[in-house]
């Protein structure tokens, strides 16, 4: 740990925890940021009730005399984590021995074998797989609430003239992580996770766009990291979740329920079922079975029994056609035991034939629930509600020889219950290439290698969307049994050759989308100069509303983990092409799979990622070679996570203050449409026109193109500037072209790189490779100087020239300083450019000057000493000797 990093940790020992950097929820008074029921010490999260000692780093290291400890505390209904911490030195036991000893790493002196000390911490307990077991699988039913509480009061709530919204949800609980999916009616804008009390536990801002959920119509996300307490809540079904919109009045609340519902493990098929009043709605959890057809639906509805249902009410249940003349698939009379104004469950079971199975495969049929006195709810048969894709890195087998192809392939089932399929290949030519297939290999614990030897069933062939490295396209012919192998994975892609039976292939891995894996679509690691060639792999990463940066790593090879590796964000700049790449650590990891993310970026940090070139690259650790490297291409930062300046303090890329205040977040309208501040379009109403939002005023430039190699330039349809390439481009496929800033470039294609708020760089040029679909940037190389840089004058063009004169050695001039010494006092900047040092407690040293660090709680630390020496600071700790 730097010295930066240690002193921010410092000043966080007895401060609350940072507030999340999300938009305000409804109910934010205001507009003040809302906050999370877990604590932020440094760079970790640390879980309510938790307790530890704090660790500065080096120099400073673990100080056991600060004790730690992240308690609730109530905000009005919210529960928040609070960092408290404590000198304990004070609070040592007396020892009842004649002779103490002080044991390392402890604070107080304690008698041999006494462990009743406050210096003791205990270690939090992980979570044993019968806890992960009985926390597997969740649902819950969203109505509109009829009544709504306020300062102890109750009152009923009018819906007359608002949206009768309702919803659905699924949740799976893994590794302290609540993965959560919704069908709703409208999407909403934020998520709650509240007690029974009304105390909400979590909020989260939801994505506003995510191609997957536009894409499935699905809301996704996930709780990382729940607290203990609140895994109780929701092994004993006392947790409630609630979907936000703009108004107040159109939160719509469910409560999480597993223990009766046990076909949600198997669960193939939901349907959201709405009903005509605002509190009545229900959800089905289809299973079904293949080898002999038949169904299994579990319903579970609220809101259309009334007091005179007492005991034994018969209900009547409703599979029927949706498509041409109406066709009864099953109708079944089920009785309620108990009716309930709250939650009520009925299960219903009956042999089908394939053909219904694979009409529900095509959204073709619906479920009616009705009652005698009239009351009934009813919804189209969907696939299930969990946010699911399905990824593989593809490897070539260990009998082929050729390493030199890999690929990658993710697909997920489209709001239409059609298969979205995505495949990426590398190091192979189109001529080669026989058969492209998705196939099935239904023993999922046999090695794929043994399966290919013996014979796969193709499935699909999709050989022919393959073009340019791509294959990209939709099946929408899956039926139930291919959807059943899919979610079971059973499903794999395999690519032939004319030489061999499988040159590359992957099973299909059913994941959940939430943070990395919500991203657009995943990076292909490729294989480096230094590689052996025995790894390939591919990788999610995405930066959230809070600004953390979210990543997974899949990888495919022999003895991995064997191997140390680590994971390295690399970014280049487009504003400099030629500094000095930005490398950071992100985690050291070994095996096939790595899944974390990074607390926190600074403004400066998220900008560079904005504005440059990334890479994500892996090393071997012992030898310090680089394996794989992929180039991320569509890097997105939330507005909200990027500094704003004032027109007369725009920093360069490279040294912008993370210090500096952060405005509010503005937004422009154009062209009908509302524009985050900092973003960038093409204008709907002039052609060739880039626009961008600034303090909340849009200005637009009209494109320059640059200047062209080639004698006869082509002007593509629908193209600004002309080409030299004659490349064919599909604008609506997003992997034949190149992105940059958020915009689409066709291959072959060069431009002038757009840099709001400044508008067209023309002293750079970037152009899209036709083969590789890289972005690369360069500025005008300009010559060398023959007079002294800070004389030179930027005449029109890029590059600075000398003045045409010298200066005239007079008083008078402003360059004659005549031969006497002057005494000035010299700003930060100076005194920075010298080799000085900023201390993050903002202080500034002179280059060469000695200090002793400060700490909050404990004041001067004489036995650490500081030094300044050209810009770095360097701190260690006197020795003893």
């Amino acid at each position: 740990m730097d010295v930066k990093l240690a002193i921010v940790v410092l000043f966080s020992v007895l401060a609350t925890v940072s507030p999340r950097k999300h938009s305000p929820l409804i109910g934010d008074e205001g507009g003040r940021r809302t906050q999370a029921a877990e604590c932020q010490f440094g760079k970790t999260l640390k879980e309510l009730g938790s307790t530890w000692f704090a660790d500065l780093g080096p120099p400073f290291g673990v100080m056991y005399c600060i004790r730690c400890e992240c308690v609730p505390y109530h905000r009005k209904r919210r529960v928040v984590g609070k960092v408290h911490c404590r000198n304990i030195k004070h609070e040592c036991p007396k020892p009842s021995c004649d002779e103490p000893v002080l044991a390392p790493d402890r604070c107080c002196k304690v008698c041999p074998g006494d462990v009743n000390s406050p210096d003791v911490v205990e270690e939090q307990p992980s979570i044993n797989v019968e806890e992960e077991k009985n926390l597997k699988h969740f649902a819950a039913v969203l109505t509109s609430k009829m009544t709504m509480e306020t300062e102890g009061i109750t009152t009923p709530l009018t819906t007359d003239g608002n949206p009768d919204y309702k919803a659905t949800g699924r949740f799976t609980f893994h590794r302290r992580n609540l993965y959560y999916s919704f069908y709703a009616t409208a999407r909403p804008r934020g998520v709650q996770f509240v007690d029974m009390r009304g105390n909400i536990l979590e909020e989260q801002v939801l994505t506003p766009y995510s191609k997957y959920q536009n894409d499935t119509e699905k809301v996704c996300g996930v709780w990382r990291r729940i607290p203990r307490e609140y895994r109780r809540l929701i092994r004993e079904e006392r947790l409630q979740v609630t979907l936000l919109w703009e108004r107040a009045e159109l939160a719509i609340t469910g409560q999480l329920y597993s223990h009766r519902f046990r076909t949600l493990a198997t669960e193939l098929y939901s349907a959201l079922l709405e009903g005509p009043r605002p509190n009545v709605a229900g959800t089905a959890i289809v299973s079904v079975s293949t080898q002999a057809p038949s169904i299994h639906l579990t319903l579970i509805f609220t809101g259309i029994f009334g007091p005179e249902d007492m005991s034994d009410t018969p209900v009547t249940v409703r599979l029927q056609s949706t498509s041409g003349k109406e066709r009864v698939v099953l109708e079944e009379m089920a009785r309620v035991e108990k009716p309930s104004s709250d939650i009520n469950v009925i299960e219903v079971r009956s042999a089908v034939s394939n053909a219904d199975l694979n009409q529900m495969s095509k959204q073709r049929l619906s479920v009616t629930l009705s009652t005698k006195a009239g009351q009934s709810m009813s919804g189209l048969v969907r696939t299930r509600t969990t946010c699911e894709l399905f990824h593989t890195p593809l490897s070539s087998p260990p009998d082929n020889n050729d390493k030199k192809t890999s690929g990658m392939a993710w697909m997920y089932i489209d709001k239409n219950g059609a298969l979205k399929y995505h495949v990426r290949l590398n190091g192979i030519a189109q001529p080669d290439m026989l058969g492209l297939d998705l196939v099935i290999s239904p023993e999922t614990k046999t090695p794929l290698s043994a399966v290919v030897e013996r014979r796969l069933l193709e499935l699909e062939d999709l050989t022919p969307t393959f073009h340019n490295g791509w294959a990209n396209g939709t099946i929408d012919q899956i039926n139930t049994r291919h959807l059943e192998q899919l979610y079971d994975g059973e499903l794999a892609i395999n690519v032939a050759t004319t030489a061999t039976r499988s040159l590359v292939r992957g099973r299909l891995t059913p994941r959940p989308v939430a943070d990395a894996r919500d991203a657009p679509a995943p990076s292909l690691l490729l294989e480096t100069e230094q590689a052996a060639g025995d790894i390939v792999g591919m990788i999610w990463a995405a930066v959230d509303n809070e600004c953390n940066l979210h990543y997974e790593v899949i990888l495919s090879g022999a003895k991995l983990d064997d191997r140390t590796m680590g994971l390295y964000l690399e970014d280049v700049p487009l504003i400099a092409p030629g500094a000095p790449i930005t490398r950071r650590l992100l985690e050291e990891f070994n095996g096939n799979n790595v899944e974390g993310f990074v607390l926190g970026l600074t403004p400066t940090e998220l900008t560079r990622l904005d504005t440059g070139v990334v890479h994500f690259n892996i090393k071997d650790l012992h030898t310090s070679k680089s394996l794989l490297r992929a180039h991320w291409k569509q890097v997105f930062i939330p507005p909200s996570c990027l500094p704003h300046y004032s027109d007369n303090n725009v920093p360069p890329v490279n040294n912008i203050n993370s210090d500096a205040n952060i405005p509010e977040q503005t937004t422009c309208f154009h062209s009908e449409s509302f524009h985050d501040e900092g973003t960038q379009w093409p204008s709907r109403s002039e052609p060739c026109t880039m626009c961008n939002c600034h303090h909340g005023r849009v200005k637009c430039d009209p494109v320059i193109c640059p200047p062209l190699p080639c004698t006869n330039p082509i002007q593509p349809s629908g193209q600004c500037c002309p080409t030299c390439d004659n490349s064919t481009f599909d604008s609506s496929n997003i992997s034949q072209g190149c992105y940059l800033a958020g915009q689409l470039y066709s291959p072959g294609s060069t431009w002038h790189p757009y840099l709001p708020p400044n508008g067209f760089d023309t002293c750079a040029i970037c152009s899209c490779n036709s083969s590789t679909l890289n972005v690369r940037c360069t500025r005008t190389v300009c010559p060398p100087l023959e007079c002294d840089e800070t004389l030179a004058v930027r005449r029109v063009g890029c590059c600075k020239t000398c003045p045409a004169a010298t200066s005239s050695g007079v008083p008078g001039d402003p360059n004659w300083l005549g031969d006497q010494q002057v005494s000035v006092v010299r700003t930060k900047a100076e005194v920075l450019a010298a080799g000085g040092c900023t201390y993050p407690v903002g202080r500034l040293f002179e280059n060469g000057e000695e200090w002793h660090p400060r700490v909050f709680s404990h004041g001067e630390v004489k036995s650490v000493k500081c030094h300044c020496k050209d810009g770095t600071v360097k701190c260690e700790r006197r020795r003893h000797h």
